[in-house]
């Protein structure tokens, strides 16, 4: 069987590397610059196991990688990549001829994506909480947490894939709750310290940052509550609890508890290596357009998606949101007259 893994990202070059290791016929498909001079020689580093690995087929031009075809595709790119990236799927055969595939990007709006090209029958998704970064020319990661794959009848192979790939034991959760309870994980201390450029914790420390970080948890609350979704925990994050601490706890209490589990914010790496892109629209920007279609309030989801898709993409300066809480707040108070 054929692999292709498609995006130069720490997790892409992880699961390729040990797929490749475990004997399958993978195809590594690094199409935007990575860290380091491109070779098939890299190194794996959990704790304190150290491999090398050698002999991986690594592409940079999608052409190649697709010709022939692979029978399955897994999409470890960004969000905001995967848009091109099936684009260039679509126009290497019909739509009955293209071969399965898996989503791993954040958020709400990858699967849906998949589903649109290709059909219900060929597209999964699946959260990964384990977190992966470039160490010079090696992979790393924490070796904590694992993986969940949306309900599908392909979900037990998937499952096994990403198992023999180190990533955890399978489990299966339904496809809106387990991309809302990404999205409800994600959205903590994400956005709100990268645009304002301080460190997580401090949201939870100053009793102004963290008001607008509590209203965004609300808001994607009340999304979540008039959408019927059923949340679920992932591995090592245990999302209902968190939901109903939201809920019941007084400010000043959940701001303590939270503080506990605060991790760096992914939105940040976009913005710090410039990339011109952002997956905000697929976290913030879902809890703002889900609360539009339902006719529900979501100024600070809608404010702070908007400004940091702007900063990524060039239209402000990033300068302007460091420790300017005021500009922010007054771009929450004008559309919250408004939306």
């Amino acid at each position: 069987m054929r692999l292709l893994i498609w995006g130069a990202s720490p997790l892409g070059g992880w699961l390729a590397a040990r797929l490749h290791q475990a004997q399958y016929d993978v195809i590594w498909l690094a199409d935007t610059p990575l860290p380091f001079p491109l070779t098939d020689d890299f190194e794996l580093v959990a704790g304190q196991s150290h491999q090398q690995v050698t002999g991986l087929s690594v592409l940079t031009e999608p052409h190649e990688a697709l010709t022939p075809l692979p029978e399955w595709v897994i999409f470890a790119m960004p969000g905001w990549g995967l848009s091109r990236a099936l684009t260039t799927l679509a126009m290497t055969a019909t739509p009955e001829k293209l071969p399965h595939v898996l989503s791993l990007q954040p958020g709400i709006g990858s699967l849906e994506k998949l589903i649109s090209l290709l059909g219900v029958e060929k597209s999964l998704r699946a959260v990964v909480t384990r977190d992966f970064a470039w160490m010079d020319a090696a992979v790393m990661t924490s070796g904590a947490g694992g993986f969940v794959v949306s309900e599908h009848p392909q979900a037990p192979f998937v499952g096994g894939l990403l198992q023999q790939a180190g990533l955890g034991k399978p489990r299966t959760a339904p496809a809106d709750s387990l991309g809302w309870s990404d999205v409800f994980w994600r959205l903590h201390a994400n956005a709100l310290p990268t645009l304002l450029n301080i460190a997580p914790a401090s949201v939870y420390d100053d009793p102004n940052i963290w008001q607008l970080e509590y209203r965004q948890l609300l808001e994607a609350i009340a999304v979540i509550d008039r959408l019927n979704i059923n949340l679920v925990n992932l591995p090592g994050i245990h999302v209902p609890r968190l939901a109903w601490l939201v809920r019941l706890l007084p400010p000043s209490w959940l701001a303590k508890i939270l503080k506990r589990g605060v991790r760096p914010p992914s939105l940040r790496v976009d913005l710090e290596y410039q990339s011109g892109h952002s997956d905000a629209a697929y976290l913030n920007g879902a809890v703002a357009q889900a609360a539009y279609g339902l006719q529900l309030p979501a100024p600070v989801n809608h404010v702070l998606a908007l400004s940091v898709t702007d900063v990524a993409e060039g239209r402000i300066q990033w300068s302007h949101f460091h420790n300017n809480l005021d500009y922010l707040q007054t771009l929450i108070r004008v559309a919250s007259r408004h939306i």
